[in-house]
């Protein structure tokens, strides 16, 4: 269970001065990954869109937010429980631009991405790993497999790594061991305060030697007991807390929990039902 709080590790980097708030929801649909990002001044970002039963509460945590358009929506691969409300969000939301990795022809076999972004007049931009997104004061470094896994779909998940100041938040889809391996070999930078465990916690996924190099301080896990029990295991729960890594489940009566970071350091707050939007 998460409480609030505030964490960082303020001897990285060299930013002295604390920036204007960046607030990153995980947005807690059970199984299945759903989170929106507000940059300061650039606007707002989801990564994935959860279940379509999981509308509901997306929906409530965008109208909870004033969203009134996103900038981009990044899918980490296509499976439902990942791109489930893309076609709902398209209709209902103004959005820029669809984000998906190039290289991954496998998992999208059930939704038809280019179809859908085509209905809504928004473009689909295809990465091929190692870009990096400039979005006002954050970056947003993409990484993708080289080689496409044709039996695992899981393994291809585009991972993204959004750095605000000296803060860094790593999300990684369903990324299972051997894509892992893969991600740990290139040997590139990978640190993190917030790391979203690859599929949904279970344990196939969040090697030792992937938290000895993140060494993050939140593992956010898309998944609960009630809906997923493999998500809640003994194995990756002894695991984060043998590195100190405080683990937060998908699960409460909140809309969703909120990662706020000035650049320097990260606190946590609910973003509750009864609560009123940031901007109303």
């Amino acid at each position: 269970m998460i409480t609030a709080g505030c964490k960082g590790k303020s001897e990285k980097g060299d930013l002295k001065t604390p920036l204007e708030e960046m607030t990153f929801s995980f947005i807690t649909v059970g199984k299945g990954d759903a989170f929106l990002l507000e940059i300061p001044h650039q606007g707002y970002y989801m990564f994935d869109t959860g279940k379509k039963e999981d509308w509901k509460q997306i929906k409530a945590v965008l109208q909870k937010k004033s969203v009134r358009e996103l900038k981009g929506l990044f899918l980490s691969h296509g499976h439902k429980d990942h791109v489930g409300n893309m076609e709902k969000i398209l209709q209902e939301f103004p959005v820029e631009a669809v984000y998906i990795s190039g290289k991954d022809t496998v998992s999208y076999k059930e939704v038809d991405v280019y179809d859908i972004a085509k209905k809504a007049g928004v473009t689909v931009k295809k990465m091929q790993g190692g870009e990096s997104l400039l979005l006002g004061k954050a970056r947003i470094g993409v990484w993708i497999p080289k080689n496409e896994d044709k039996r695992n779909e899981n393994n291809n998940s585009m991972v993204l790594r959004i750095v605000y100041g000296n803060t860094e938040i790593l999300l990684t889809g369903d990324m299972e061991m051997e894509e892992e391996a893969q991600y740990l070999a290139e040997n590139i930078k990978i640190q993190a305060d917030i790391l979203k465990l690859g599929h949904h916690g279970e344990t196939d996924a969040t090697s030792i030697t992937l938290l000895e190099r993140v060494k993050p301080e939140y593992g956010l896990i898309t998944g609960n007991e009630e809906e997923n029990p493999d998500s809640v295991n003994p194995e990756i729960a002894a695991r984060l807390s043998a590195y100190k890594v405080e683990p937060v489940y998908s699960e409460g009566e909140q809309l969703a929990i909120d990662f706020i970071s000035d650049g320097i350091s990260i606190r946590t707050e609910k973003l509750e039902k009864k609560q009123l939007g940031r901007n109303g």
